[in-house]
């Protein structure tokens, strides 16, 4: 049988004390999530010094995960394919960034684009996580309150001509209304699959 690294780490934290034997499951999917937390950064910022986009991959993912966490969207079935996805997806956000013609007029309406998608949809909850109503509208609040602050971020940083720090916030709306629209296509599948 194989034993994986989060549940060697559980295992080390329950003979030390540190953690009861009953909450073993909760930890090992907690530093297996935290695991692939870290690998998702890493891979991110080797990516972007591949690229020569360090510090836009580092700003996108600084002001992607929080409104993801929130806003919900497309999950994959397992860490590991949700890994695998993110790669492609990274290399995606980065390369649009980069290759594209982007004026302060089109990064405005990319922007208002995804904040009709992201105010209008989240949270879009996962199969494997759904949310009760006081989680849909405190996700709702946060997420909309999260979007009014990069509103205000992006058109001050346009305003003093960081165009450029502006695109990784507006990438990373884009990239967080994408997945609620792939979230929501998904659920309607698994609807359909299970009527």
């Amino acid at each position: 049988m194989k034993i994986s690294v989060s549940e060697k780490i559980t295992e080390s934290l329950i003979n030390q004390g540190a953690v009861p034997q009953e909450d073993k499951e909760l930890y090992e999917f907690g530093i297996r999530q935290g695991i692939f937390l870290i690998l998702n950064i890493l891979t991110t910022a080797v990516l972007g010094l591949a690229v020569g986009m360090l510090w836009q991959s580092v700003v996108f993912l600084i002001v992607y995960y929080p409104i993801r966490s929130y806003a919900g969207g497309y999950h994959t079935n397992s860490p590991l394919t949700c890994y695998l996805f993110s790669v492609p997806l990274t290399l995606f956000v980065l390369f649009g960034m980069k290759l594209l013609p982007w004026s302060i007029a089109s990064i405005l309406i990319v922007f208002v684009i995804a904040l009709v998608v992201v105010v209008s949809l989240a949270p879009v909850e996962d199969s494997h996580k759904p949310l009760d109503q006081l989680e849909r509208k405190v996700y709702k609040r946060k997420t909309r309150i999260m979007f009014a602050l990069l509103s205000g971020f992006v058109i001050a940083f346009l305003s003093f001509g960081l165009e450029q720090i502006a695109l990784c916030l507006v990438m990373a709306a884009l990239t967080v209304s994408i997945m609620l629209l792939l979230g929501v296509l998904k659920n309607k599948r698994i609807v359909k699959e299970k009527a």
